[in-house]
């Protein structure tokens, strides 16, 4: 053995020298990388509770902008559908045939149709259909208007004449309905999004609380 031969002293020192403040750097990270997971995770879940209450308050607004629709659509029905004069059928009468009307109806433009301006008379005399032969109706007193048909109810029988106050408050009804769809429509729009944006939030939660699942026990 080599006489001059000497162990470095420094070799196994500098090993844990070195080992050492890595581990204490490590040790001093952990708390601070802690604290942003958890306010990563308490940030997320609070931004998910806030598109839940949104998303409840949208879909409960619906409610409400459906009563709205239906209390107008039904003071419609009863304008448009007022009963008529009935009379036994004798003498001439001007014959509607196949029925009063063709099947089928246009959707009123709620927010913009006016429905005075189609409003037509084809009924001169006394008249009578196909579909109830045994009676006669007063042509005067009757009317027909493509932008109402959509709220014909009984199209056996054909259709009082409205006044101009009656259709005015038609008009209004409509433009009630149309803001109603156009609210709907908008409040879907926002729940897509809502949707798309918790399950997002709702994935990201997953990413944050999955090391914590997954972490070794000990």
């Amino acid at each position: 053995m080599n006489a001059d031969y000497r162990p470095n002293a420094n070799f196994g020192r500098r090993g844990r020298e070195m080992r050492i403040p890595a581990a204490l750097a490590d040790h001093g990270k952990s708390p601070e990388r802690g604290a942003v997971h958890l306010a990563g995770l308490f940030g997320v879940s609070c931004l998910l509770l806030a598109v839940a209450i949104a998303l409840f308050w949208t879909l409960t607004g619906f409610g409400k902008l459906s009563a709205e629709t239906t209390r107008a659509e039904r003071r419609v029905t009863e304008i448009v559908n007022q009963p008529i004069t009935h009379l036994p059928r004798s003498g001439p009468v001007a014959l509607f045939s196949p029925g009063w009307f063709h099947s089928g109806a246009t959707k009123p433009d709620f927010n913009t149709v006016d429905v005075r301006a189609t409003q037509e008379f084809p009924y001169s005399g006394n008249v009578s259909s196909d579909v109830n032969p045994a009676e006669m109706f007063i042509g005067s007193e009757l009317e027909f208007n493509a932008m109402t048909k959509y709220f014909y109810v009984d199209r056996t029988l054909p259709k009082r004449r409205l006044s101009n106050a009656e259709m005015v408050e038609i008009n209004t009804l409509y433009r009630v309905i149309g803001r109603s769809e156009d609210a709907a429509a908008a409040r879907w729009m926002t729940v897509a999004g809502l949707v798309v944006v918790g399950l997002c939030l709702t994935f990201g939660l997953f990413l944050l609380i999955r090391p914590i699942l997954h972490r070794p026990a000990g």
